[in-house]
Formats: structure tokens, sequence, C-alpha cells
């Protein structure tokens, strides 16, 4: 019977891998829209680096993360605040693209962000149990706060 070797892998490893190759793929549909110049390979761009947030999501998800000082978990937590409020600005900016494919394609990546950062800052906290429940529960709540906006100024029209 053939002995079967195990991947010295682990599933968050692989996961952070295809989350990487993903990021690459859409770097190179960005510089092949500058050498072709394709709303496709724009729009092929934002959902394959949303794609790339999603995958990085489940690398992070299955992450056992170590036990962070306090000076660490704030970094997390910058990290956290700069990224729900890039997702926040672009679920908001979507409104302001006309074709619907770009609005969804904006909205797409602003909820998948939303989405990483927010199990980077809970896993963190996680392993800590010294962390308040407020910074547990804000990072579950972050992709319910992009999908608020994303309602708001769909069915709203713009927010001011």
């Amino acid at each position: 019977m053939p002995d079967l070797r195990r991947s010295s892998l682990t599933t968050s490893a692989r996961w952070l891998r295809v989350s990487a190759a993903a990021a690459a793929a859409a770097l190179c549909a960005l510089v092949a829209h500058v050498l072709v110049p394709l709303d496709v390979l724009q729009l092929a761009a934002l959902w394959i680096l949303g794609a790339s947030f999603l995958c990085g999501w489940a690398g992070i998800v299955t992450w056992r993360m170590p036990v962070f000082g306090n000076r660490t978990l704030s970094l997390f937590a910058t990290a956290w605040g700069g990224g729900m409020a890039l997702s926040v600005w672009l679920a908001g900016w979507a409104l302001h693209s006309r074709p619907p494919i770009w609005r969804l394609s904006i909205q797409w990546l602003g909820l998948t962000l939303s989405t990483a950062v927010g199990a980077l800052l809970l896993r963190a906290l996680l392993r800590k149990r010294t962390t308040p429940v407020i910074g547990r529960v804000l990072s579950l709540l972050s992709p319910l706060v992009v999908l608020v906006v994303i309602l708001a100024t769909s069915l709203g029209g713009p927010v001011r």
C-alpha cells in the first residue's frame, strides 16, 4: 500500500496562498488594462481582488493566532479601523458609478474588505481573555455596517 504523505502546509497557509495568488492575478489584470484599455479587465481585477479578500478571510478564520500584547492588539484595531473606513467609503462611493456592474463591483470590494479586517480583529481579540466584549462585537458587526451603507445608498439615493 502506498504511503500517503500529508502536506506540511496548514489550512490557513493554503488559504493565504490562494489569496496571494488571486491578488497577483488582480495585479496582472490591472497591468494588462494599462496595455489594452478594456473596462472588462478593470472589472475582472475588482472581482478577483474581492475573491482574494474572501480567501484571506478564510485563511484568517482558520489561523491559530498566538496571544498578542496590548500594543500589537492596538495595531490590529488600527488596521481594522482603516479597513472599515475604506470599506464604508467604497460602499458610499459606489453610488457615483453610473453602470450598475461598476456599482456592484465596488460594493463587492468594500464588503469583502470589511469581512477580512473584521475577521482579523476578531481572531486577534479571541486569543486574549482580557479584551473587551465590545471589540469582539464590533469586529463581528463590521460587515453588517457595510451592508447597511450599501443598502442605504442603493435604495435611498446619495447620502449627504
